[in-house]
């Protein structure tokens, strides 16, 4: 699979060297046929440029449902793929998926607290062994707890609200944060779209009232729920599902970190 998290390349122009190239070869050596790579590349240069728009799609529809998924491990294809799941209802068929993407990443998520916040991993890796040992009411809450830590680590300021002026501070945060390590700030950014959803509206960041209507327009909703499990109004979060969900959020904060501390390549 493609890894792409630490790309801020504008997805508009990504491809355009590439495309110039081609060009120039097959003016000057036409007997190579070239042109029907020169499609291709044409091809996905048209799919890239609708990535920004898949991605709007696809965050709203986590955030509803208490996800923050770190694609950065998944290929670009993902993007399509979920869009259509999305657009078809196909509900049951995105949550089995999510929840094996992450499942099948938990050790890669391991090695990167490990790296990205050393001094955080001996409370999150007890909350890793819990999940392994399906001790589900243990894990999500450290998750949940060190996520907010981790956050504050890296933006400076903290992540559970739903209030537009804190979102629109996070989302100047995320940008001087990439433009300082020499990556895009453009929001068509690679890197932006990838760490995007960390400063929009969610379900995990609802507050009780909010959320009990939620509950009422939908008995089977299953929610992860910041302030109904820390608080202790919550006795039935401590599911799989659930725990994978905040297993997602480190991962997607790791991969903050490494948007904000690899530098793009020339």
């Amino acid at each position: 699979m493609q890894k792409i998290a630490s790309q801020s390349i504008k997805i508009d122009k990504a491809l355009s060297p590439i495309l110039k190239q081609f060009k120039e070869i097959s003016e000057k050596v036409p007997s190579l046929h070239l042109e029907k790579y020169q499609a291709l590349f044409e091809t996905i240069a048209k799919e890239a440029e609708k990535i920004p728009d898949r991605v709007d799609i696809i965050h709203d529809y986590l955030s509803s449902r208490g996800w923050f998924v770190p694609f950065h491990l998944a290929p670009l294809t993902a993007f399509q793929e979920y869009e259509q799941l999305i657009k078809n209802e196909k509900h049951e068929v995105i949550e089995k998926k999510l929840q094996s993407y992450i499942r099948e990443h938990i050790s890669v998520f391991k090695k990167e607290v490990a790296s990205c916040f050393p001094d955080r991993f001996r409370i999150v890796n007890s909350a890793f062994q819990a999940h392994k040992e399906g001790k589900y009411e243990l894990s999500i809450p450290i998750f949940l707890i060190q996520a907010d830590g981790m956050f504050s680590d890296l933006i400076g300021t903290t992540f559970y609200t739903n209030k537009e002026v804190d979102l629109k501070k996070i989302k100047r945060n995320l940008l001087i944060k990439l433009s300082e390590n020499g990556h895009s700030a453009s929001t068509s950014s690679f890197g932006y779209l990838l760490i995007k959803q960390l400063h929009e509206e969610s379900i995990l960041h609802e507050n009780f009232s909010e959320i009990e209507k939620r509950k009422d327009r939908n008995p089977d909703l299953d929610p992860l729920n910041r302030n109904t499990i820390l608080h202790g109004r919550d006795i039935n979060y401590d599911s799989e599902a659930n725990s994978l969900r905040a297993i997602s959020l480190i991962g997607l904060l790791c991969d903050c970190n490494n948007s904000f501390t690899m530098r793009p390549a020339e």
